[in-house]
C-alpha cells in the first residue's frame, strides 16, 4: 500500500509540473505567408502566451539574427522583413523558442536577349536566377515547336542563338528550384529580320519595325509591310535622333538600336505644350503635357545666303492647302515669325536644304495643321 501512494503521488507531481511549465515559462507563436517573391516584404506574426507588452521579439534564420520588434499590449506582434532566403525562422525572447516556419520563395528569373535579332547577326540569350542558390536554369528552345536544344545551367546561362536564316523560334527559361523555393518561367520569342531592307521591299518586319517607332512617338504613315518612301523619312528621324547613320535603310545598326532605344526627351517643358526645332538633329518634336507625343524629320536652310532664325516664337498665321511665295510653294504652312513656316513638302532630305523654312514629309503636316493651334509657341535651337 505504501509503494502504491509512492507511486500515485509521483505521478501527481509530474503532471502537476507539466501543467505548470508552459504558464511559468510562456507559449511563443510564429506564423508567416507560405510562399512569397524573392525580396519581396512579408510580416511575421505571433504573440507571447502570457502577455509581456513591450519585451523584444526577434526573428532568427538557424542562429543569424533577421529583425525584431516589441511586443504589443495584446501579446502580439508583426515584424516586417524583405526575404530572400525560405529559412526556416524561428521567433525568440529570452530562452523561448517558437517551432520554425518556411517561407517558400519565388525566385527573380531574369531572361533576355543581348544583340540583334537579324539574319547572321550574334544573339545571344542571357539568364539569371536570383538568389543564385535558388536552383538550376533549364533553357530549351523550340523550333516549329519542336525541341531544338535543351540544357541546364548554374545561376547564369550564356547562351549563344542561331541566326542562319529568318526563322522565328522559342526560347523557354525555367528554374528547377531547391528545397525551399518554387519554380518560375518566363519564354521569348526570337523574329529573326533580314539583315538589310530598303525602300521597295516587301517584309512582315517592315510592319514590326513600323509599329516601334510609333510605338517610341516617330510619326509613320500608314502600316504596311511594304518599305514606302514615307517609312523612309521616318527612319531617318530614328537616325538622326539615336546618331546613326542617316541611310534611310533598315540595317543591322538599326534593328540593334531600334530594340533599345529609349523615347526621346523634349530640351523645354514650359509651356507644357509646345513645339521644337532641333536645327543639328534636323527633328521637330510636338510635345504635350511635357512629352515629346510626336517626332518628324525636317529640313532647315541649307542653301548659302539663307538661314532658319534660332528664338522663341509662336505660331501667327496658317494657310490652308498651297500656299504661293517668292521661293516656293508651301503645303499647308504654320508661319511662327516672318515669312518662316513650318510646311509639307514632298523634299525632306536628311540634311540642311531648304531656304529657311522648316519642312517637314506632307503625311506629316496634315496631321500637324489640324493638331497645332494659333499661339502655339515653338522653340527653334
Amino acid at each position: 500500500m505504501r509503494a502504491f501512494l509512492v507511486v500515485v503521488l509521483a505521478f501527481g507531481l509530474v503532471g502537476a509540473a507539466a501543467a505548470r511549465t508552459p504558464a511559468h515559462r510562456g507559449a511563443l507563436t510564429l506564423k508567416a505567408p507560405k510562399a512569397t517573391s524573392f525580396g519581396h516584404r512579408i510580416e511575421f506574426v505571433g504573440r507571447l502566451v502570457p502577455s509581456r507588452p513591450g519585451r523584444r521579439i526577434a526573428i532568427f534564420r538557424g542562429n543569424r539574427f533577421v529583425a525584431a520588434a516589441a511586443l504589443r499590449g495584446d501579446g502580439s506582434y508583426r515584424i516586417p522583413v524583405r526575404l530572400a532566403s525560405p529559412g526556416p525562422f524561428r521567433a525568440r525572447t529570452g530562452t523561448l523558442l517558437s517551432k520554425p516556419v518556411t517561407v517558400r520563395i519565388v525566385p527573380r528569373l531574369q531572361a533576355s536577349l543581348v544583340g540583334a535579332q537579324v539574319v547572321g547577326a550574334r544573339l545571344t540569350l542571357v539568364a539569371r536566377l536570383e538568389p543564385a542558390q535558388a536552383g538550376s536554369l533549364r533553357v530549351r528552345i523550340l523550333r516549329d515547336g519542336k525541341e531544338a536544344q535543351s540544357r541546364t545551367y548554374r545561376g547564369v546561362a550564356h547562351v549563344p542563338l542561331a541566326t542562319e536564316d529568318a526563322t522565328g523560334y522559342d526560347v523557354s527559361v525555367a528554374a528547377v528550384p531547391r528545397a525551399g523555393y518554387l519554380s518560375s518561367s518566363r519564354t521569348l520569342h526570337v523574329t529573326l529580320r533580314p539583315a538589310l531592307l530598303t525602300v521597295g521591299q516587301t517584309s512582315p518586319a517592315v510592319a514590326d519595325a513600323a509599329r516601334r517607332l510609333a510605338a517610341l512617338h516617330y510619326a509613320v504613315p500608314s502600316l504596311s509591310e511594304t518599305f514606302s518612301w514615307d517609312l523612309v523619312e521616318s527612319v531617318y528621324a530614328f537616325q538622326k535622333v539615336e546618331g546613326l547613320s542617316r541611310t534611310g535603310q533598315m540595317d543591322t545598326a538599326f534593328w540593334s538600336r531600334l530594340a533599345a532605344a529609349p523615347a526621346p526627351r523634349p530640351r523645354y517643358y514650359q509651356p507644357a505644350d509646345h513645339i521644337e526645332v532641333d536645327k543639328a538633329r534636323q527633328v521637330l518634336f510636338i510635345v504635350r503635357n511635357g512629352q515629346v507625343s510626336l517626332i518628324s524629320p525636317i529640313s532647315t536652310a541649307g542653301i548659302p545666303g539663307y538661314f532658319t532664325p534660332v528664338g522663341t516664337f509662336a505660331i501667327y498665321r496658317k494657310v490652308t492647302g498651297y500656299d504661293p511665295s517668292p521661293l516656293g510653294v508651301l503645303l499647308d504652312p504654320m508661319y511662327f515669325v516672318g515669312g518662316y513656316a513650318i510646311h509639307g513638302s514632298p523634299s525632306v532630305p536628311p540634311y540642311p536644304a531648304s531656304h529657311g523654312c522648316v519642312r517637314v514629309p506632307n503625311f506629316v503636316i496634315y496631321r500637324l495643321f489640324e493638331s497645332e493651334p494659333y499661339g502655339e509657341t515653338v522653340y527653334v535651337y
